[in-house]
């Protein structure tokens, strides 16, 4: 059976000889190229065929995730393992979010490295937080999109008024409330205003003072 095809974007030469050397001591893979910024990734898989993408976030000309979403749209079927620095959730969550099959940090021991790649080679997630995580950071980040308007009709629907009475109290015709309604709920992903309340109020995304 032929090995894992494996290819490094990282703009620090040490940094990919470190990775070269721990994923080649992964029985089944073997690096086939790198690259050093994320502008050349698309000509390098283009190239080298690749089946999994190791990349970081920080690099020169076009970010990772940039680079990611760019080799992603061409090839879907592609494994993408964020291999960086930091491992704040908002990143983490964005990472998954633009399709990648895993994420690590640099600081990652051997083992771990061996577990997330045969984990995403293998058709696999792994990520630091469970999936429940990332879903709650992606609408909190989602409430957090909503402008000052936006947010303010959201509070008032949430006391149960209706959006006549919305528009009593903002000054504002109902035609324009409908519509900012239809915002927040398409920015929040959901079907419905009620299950846009209901997403603020798990947050407290709505109580006064809170500027999360």
């Amino acid at each position: 059976m032929s090995n894992h095809r494996v290819m490094i974007c990282d703009d620090h030469w040490i940094v990919r000889q470190a990775i070269r050397q721990r994923i080649e001591e992964i029985p089944g893979f073997e690096v086939v190229a790198e690259v050093g910024d994320g502008a050349a990734v698309v000509n390098a898989v283009r190239e080298h065929h690749p089946d999994l993408l190791v990349i970081d976030v920080e690099l020169p000309e076009v970010n990772g995730i940039e680079a990611m979403r760019r080799v992603l749209g061409r090839w879907p079927d592609l494994k993408v393992l964020v291999f960086t620095a930091h491992e704040e959730l908002d990143l983490v969550r964005l990472a998954a979010r633009e399709g990648a099959a895993g994420f690590l940090v640099k600081s990652a021991s051997i083992d771990q490295i061996r577990e997330a790649c045969e984990a995403v080679v293998g058709g696999e997630q792994w990520f630091p937080v469970g999936e429940a995580d990332l879903e709650e950071a992606d609408e909190l980040q989602r409430l957090r999109s909503l402008s000052d308007r936006e947010r303010e009709i959201l509070s008032l629907l949430a006391t149960g008024m209706r959006a006549q009475g919305v528009a009593e109290v903002t000054g504002l015709q109902p035609a324009t409330v409908y519509t900012h309604v239809r915002n927040v709920v398409a920015k929040l992903g959901v079907e419905t205003r009620t299950q846009a309340v209901a997403i603020a109020t798990r947050f407290a995304f709505l109580e006064p003072g809170n500027d999360q």
